[in-house]
């Protein structure tokens, strides 16, 4: 898998931890003794307002990291102006998705493979948010699986479903499955037909201020065999990291008309979104005649800070 990399596996092992990365471990750990507690609590006896807590503690890890997210309003959250719940469809690159998205998607629960519960601290910081567990190969957890699904819709809440089914090195989008929009038919039918689908585009575009190069991807798309822990450690050490969102044009199940269809709408929508992340479309405004024109002011290409300071 090193190739796949572009020599950055092979180099891991080398590296140890830098003095930016043992500091914002050390804030990680700090930051989050009181709130995890607090939102254990929180989703033991408090479960319909659960994101408050879980949604601060992803933007503190964002703010630790060095994290800046910038929101597109090409599109807005469709959960701004939809009373009832979203399945959001978003492109998937790294761990780092989960604090990004995390924090910024309110009242949103991952939907992930049965087998990252059992990832010791990280299944139960995937508990902490709610994160419904899907195991399509055994039958008997179909049933416990449609009824946390029903469970969650009812209560108005939103899911996040990564429909390529495995991280990318952020430079392609991977085909979306339709299989894995059968979530999508079961959290309709709970909510009477009311749910929509939204899909959401994410990307980091650059690192320290500068852009985020194609041989630099590796630095946040987490890919191949490369161990969680080595990841983790290297992204630590760079200073800054830009990640942009675009949400799209929502979409119901009704007017896609088959799972086939929507996975090959949000595919498309997703495509395009990172296509214009990376010619910085959202920053200096679409190309025109081979050229970059500034944004409009019309809100196409405008972005919306989340006033997060890196760290």
């Amino acid at each position: 898998m090193a190739e796949e990399y572009g020599g950055l596996r092979a180099n891991l092992d080398a590296e140890g931890w830098t003095f930016l990365g043992f500091m914002r471990l050390l804030a990680v750990i700090v930051a989050s003794i009181p709130l995890l507690p607090l939102q254990y609590i929180m989703v033991k006896f408090f479960p319909r307002t659960w994101w408050p807590v879980a949604g601060l503690w992803h933007r503190t890890m964002c703010q630790i990291l060095g994290v800046r997210v910038r929101i597109s309003k090409r599109n807005a959250d469709a959960h701004l102006v939809h009373k009832g719940s979203v399945l959001y469809a978003a492109n998937h690159i790294s761990w780092l998705d989960i604090p990004v998205l995390g924090g910024h998607l309110e009242n949103a629960s991952f939907i992930a493979k049965s087998e990252v519960a059992g990832w010791g601290f990280i299944g139960t910081m995937c508990n902490l948010h709610k994160t419904i567990f899907v195991n399509r190969m055994r039958r008997t957890d179909s049933l416990k699986q449609r009824d946390a699904l029903v469970d969650r819709v009812q209560e108005g809440h939103s899911l996040i479903l990564f429909p390529e089914g495995t991280s990318t090195d952020g430079m392609n989008v991977a085909p979306f499955k339709s299989a894995l929009f059968s979530v999508a038919e079961r959290a309709d039918e709970a909510c009477d037909h009311d749910l929509l689908i939204q899909p959401v585009t994410l990307a980091y575009t650059e690192v320290n201020g500068m852009p985020l190069v194609r041989s630099q991807k590796p630095w946040v798309a987490w890919l191949g065999d490369v161990e969680l822990f080595q990841h983790l450690r290297q992204a630590m050490g760079r200073a800054r990291i830009e990640a942009i969102i675009e949400f799209h044009a929502p979409i119901t199940l009704a007017e896609a008309g088959s799972r086939k269809a929507l996975a090959a709408y949000c595919e498309q929508e997703v495509r395009l979104g990172l296509e214009r992340a990376h010619r910085a479309e959202m920053r200096l405004g679409p190309r025109d005649h081979g050229g970059l024109l500034p944004a409009t002011g019309d809100g196409e290409g405008e972005l919306l800070d989340n006033g997060a300071e890196p760290a």
